[in-house]
């Protein structure tokens, strides 16, 4: 496994698109404030102009969401529906995924995971789903 370097520009998180898939991977012990939270949301916008991709998160160990960081993500993704699969290796942070899953109840499909080939397989799912509804559409 690689070792997580500080990226150049200090975000907390790396972010790349693999297979159509968006991938987002926290740093160990992340502080997410507001203002990565709109970076965040910046470069997904930037990255996938259809507002569809799914999005796989890596969240590791000791990360904290601010809550207005969490209220601007519930708000935008609810708006544009990206998948998300949010895989958490670890028993604090699958813990933490799932009381948002429970008590925010996101309006986009939202599944938590502790294993991370799982979690990728439902992303590439979800990718071929919509692609398959497209293709449906522009034969109508």
């Amino acid at each position: 496994m690689l070792a997580w370097e500080k990226p150049a520009f200090d975000q907390p998180f790396e972010l790349w698109r693999e297979e159509g898939v968006l991938h987002l991977v926290l740093a160990i012990g992340a502080h997410v404030q507001i203002a990565h939270m709109k970076e965040f949301i910046r470069l997904v916008a930037a990255m996938d102009r259809s507002g569809q991709a799914p999005v796989m998160i890596e969240y590791p160990e000791h990360v904290a969401v601010d809550e207005r960081a969490r209220a601007l993500l519930r708000r935008v993704c609810g708006a544009h529906g990206h998948p998300v699969a949010l895989f958490a290796p670890h028993h604090s942070s699958r813990a933490q995924a799932e009381l948002f899953k429970h008590v925010e109840r996101p309006a986009f499909p939202f599944r938590v995971f502790d294993v991370r080939d799982v979690a990728y397989r439902w992303a590439r799912e979800r990718r071929q789903m919509s692609a398959l509804l497209q293709s449906a559409d522009k034969d109508r």
